[in-house]
């Protein structure tokens, strides 16, 4: 009988003499998340917790004075309270140890923090500090258990308020605060998003060089967790950053990593895309209204989409996105000088943004009245997906009938014609248009089209080189450098 108790872990196992030793046989079972153990517990000694649980709320000094045993103490209480309500349908000690929502300043903060994560969905920053800042105040003197991720959290949402209020300045401290209350927490998690979202304030406000030195940081903290690829990925942004990061550039995806243009291997398998990356993120307001201009300008409703760009324009000073949004919007109303000026503005912010220098150069042509309407309403018709091959030849030939001194629409036949198998005629069509061809971000894309299907020559080595020069189109230039850089056609996506 000895030996089988032993085995079966009920030797040695000594009948708890007070209602304290019950209580840390318990909490012991809930520190090491022993759940047959708690509920076992719970069962045989129901009616003593019944009696002694409410006076085990008031902690015992001894325990308040030291951190560790605090949290240990909090959290057996709750696992405790949590196990009665579940397994033996006894929910008033829980109900008990958590109070009214006034009386409990965890249940208070929950609430709040949910009403605030409402209104920060709703993008209203500002009525979400409005509950955030007294409540942030409420808390400030809670010790011990989850006080230091609740604050953490707490200071975090308010930096991120501030930071989409365009107060960059204000957010970081705050989000300082947070890294600093998730560490001593070991919240290796929180250490995370904070780091990012300091780093991106950094950022924002043109700070570089502090902005690289919180790169490296998060660096350490993705290590930390495992995250090693990107963990190089910010080592690298860090270098650029510290360097000066340009306004805007161009980055590659291949099969879905991440890498500057100087990483790419010279043997590329799989999936090639090129994406724009800025030096700022876009304020959450700013893209929900870009969104929102899109959605009424794809219904013809211009004006108001415009009207939501404009708004954009003013509460964002540094996103390209709005005013790009709004020259093409101003083009769609035949308002070109108007557009000309938003162009203007994107270049200004992001140069090369898309195709904003060769639509600037149209949009002032037809300001001048050199070029025709039809131009820019013919390669907006293009662009639908449902239209047939036949059909975009025909609009291509009758525009450029119409606007014989449009390099773009030598462009597009030259695409129409290669897509039809006539490459001859494309190729036709490509010379044509780069002698027309005197805007710089134009003459790159015909450049690329011209050598892209064309064998390794000098001649086509000189037209990449060439489409690479400043001024041109950024992902045309990206992808001459691929080109000259592997010495074969590649299949490249943007």
């Amino acid at each position: 009988m000895g030996l089988f108790n032993r085995l079966f872990g009920r030797a040695g196992r000594p009948a708890p003499t007070s209602p304290e030793a019950v209580r840390e046989l318990l909490f012991d079972a809930v520190q090491s998340q022993n759940d047959a153990a708690l509920i076992r517990l719970c069962a045989e000694h129901e009616a003593l917790l019944l009696e002694h649980y409410p006076a085990w709320l008031t902690v015992p000094e001894s325990v308040r004075k030291e951190p560790t045993h605090l949290q240990r103490y909090g959290q057996g209480l709750i696992g405790i309270a949590q196990c009665l309500a579940e397994t033996r349908n006894r929910p008033e000690m829980f109900q008990r140890m958590m109070g009214t929502p006034a009386d409990n300043p965890i249940v208070r903060w929950q609430e709040t923090r949910e009403r605030a994560n409402t209104l920060m969905r709703g993008l209203d920053f500002e009525g979400a500090l409005s509950l955030l800042t007294p409540e942030a105040e409420r808390i400030q003197g809670l010790s011990g258990g989850s006080a230091e991720t609740m604050k953490a959290m707490t200071f975090g949402q308010m930096a991120a308020c501030h930071f989409q209020e365009g107060r960059a300045e204000t957010a970081l401290p705050l989000f300082r605060q947070a890294i600093d209350l998730c560490r001593r927490a070991g919240d290796d998690e929180g250490v995370v998003a904070y780091l990012e979202n300091s780093f991106e304030a950094h950022r924002y406000l043109g700070q570089g060089v502090d902005a690289a030195g919180v790169a490296m940081e998060l660096a350490v903290a993705l290590e930390q967790v495992g995250q090693d690829s990107r963990a190089r990925r910010i080592r690298k942004v860090a270098e650029i950053v510290r360097a000066g990061e340009p306004l805007n550039r161009v980055v590659a995806e291949l099969d879905s990593v991440t890498l500057e243009l100087d990483e790419l291997p010279a043997l590329i398998e799989g999936k090639l895309q090129f994406i724009f990356c800025r030096n700022r993120l876009d304020l959450a307001r700013t893209t929900a209204l870009v969104e929102r201009g899109r959605v009424l300008g794809g219904e013809g409703r211009y004006g108001e989409a415009l009207a939501l760009f404009e708004e954009a324009r003013r509460i964002d000073a540094y996103s390209p996105e709005p005013r790009y949004e709004g020259a093409v919007t101003l083009l769609l109303l035949q308002r070109a000088s108007e557009a000309v000026s938003w162009y203007d503005e994107v270049e200004a912010l992001a140069p090369g943004w898309y195709r904003c220098r060769a639509e600037r150069w149209l949009a002032a042509g037809i300001a001048a009245g050199r070029i025709p309407y039809l131009a820019f309403t013919v390669m907006r018709t293009l662009e639908l997906p449902n239209l047939g091959a036949e059909d975009r030849l025909r609009l291509t030939r009758q525009a450029i009938g119409e606007a014989p001194g449009v390099p773009e629409l030598q462009l597009q036949l030259g695409r129409q014609l290669t897509a039809l198998d006539r490459k001859d005629e494309a190729r036709a069509a490509l010379e044509v248009g780069l002698a027309q061809a005197e805007e710089p971000d134009i003459r790159s894309r015909l450049l690329i089209e011209s050598a892209a299907d064309a064998a390794p020559s000098a001649d086509r080595d000189r037209m990449l080189h060439e489409a690479m020069e400043p001024g041109g189109n950024l992902v045309a230039a990206a992808m001459a450098r691929v080109l000259l850089h592997s010495g074969t056609g590649q299949h490249l996506v943007h």
